[in-house]
């Protein structure tokens, strides 16, 4: 099977700093491909690439529908069926459930009627078995809902590859079952799934291949059944963990301060003295 996307030598400098370092990688339709590293490993600067947002430097050179390319424009990735999902969704607050769904058929330079986008928005939601209030506005669903509008805003403009941006950051377990039961779908249907994600066991859980990036370069690409949650959290950071903390909740107040000011930010590791 010929790789949907094929990437080679990709590399990408800001100035003096090396975000990217000669990058390979396949993209095969029909698979999950998950993109693991810490933060700043290079991830998101790979995903615009991709996305045509960001130019390679020279010598890059990337193949997608049966031509090569040294850089991609935005147009030409969403001509040839590459979509993004950033974690903000980039969804439309205030329109309704269709609207944003069919949004981007506004954008082609033709009459639509009104009638024709509401069926492109009940087709895209049939095609992953989900249902959504069409007439709903979009600021009243749950993230998870609105997870499920930015799909099918990509299947309706013939998504052959999606890129999900840490789809599962703000979601709840059973949630994240959900999400994950659709990507299998997608999966089905022959599309290509580029999954980012931090937490490894849902990268286990649902990825084909896993590419592991640590500081802009390429660790590897390895098949997901032949890796370990502890082999995979060691590829990516160099050192060994015996565990990990998830889904924290309230409980007893051991200690008790009064006027704390702490400053912490998203990949941030608070300690105490």
């Amino acid at each position: 099977m010929e790789p949907f996307l094929s990437l080679r030598h990709v590399s990408k400098t800001f100035h003096a700093n090396r975000a990217l370092n000669d990058i390979s990688i396949d993209f095969m339709p029909g698979e999950v491909h998950c993109l693991a590293g810490q933060n700043g490993c290079g991830k998101s600067t790979l995903i615009k690439i991709i996305s045509g947002v960001y130019r390679p430097d020279e010598g890059a050179a990337m193949t997608l529908g049966g031509k090569t390319w040294p850089k991609l424009t935005p147009a030409a990735s969403v001509a040839h069926g590459i979509q993004v999902i950033y974690q903000d969704l980039s969804l439309f607050p205030n329109l309704s459930v269709w609207e944003n769904i069919a949004i981007n058929h506004y954008h082609r330079g033709v009459l639509v009627r009104r009638s024709e986008l509401r069926r492109s928005a009940e087709q895209a939601m049939r095609s992953i078995n989900v249902s959504l209030p069409l007439d709903a506005a979009v600021e009243s669903l749950s993230i998870a809902r609105c997870q499920l509008v930015a799909i099918c805003r990509a299947l309706a403009q013939d998504a052959r590859l999606i890129i999900m941006d840490e789809p599962t950051a703000s979601l709840t377990h059973q949630e994240v079952e959900g999400l994950l039961h659709v990507v299998r779908q997608l999966r089905e249907r022959g599309i290509c799934i580029v999954f980012v994600s931090h937490r490894l066991e849902e990268v286990m859980a649902v990825s084909d291949r896993i590419s592991v990036l640590k500081d802009g370069n390429l660790v590897g690409t390895l098949p997901a059944a032949e890796v370990t949650t502890r082999r995979l959290g060691f590829l990516m950071t160099g050192q060994e963990f015996d565990y990990q903390v998830r889904d924290l909740w309230q409980g007893r107040a051991v200690r008790r301060c009064w006027r704390c000011a702490i400053s912490a930010a998203k990949g941030n590791i608070i300690t105490s003295p």
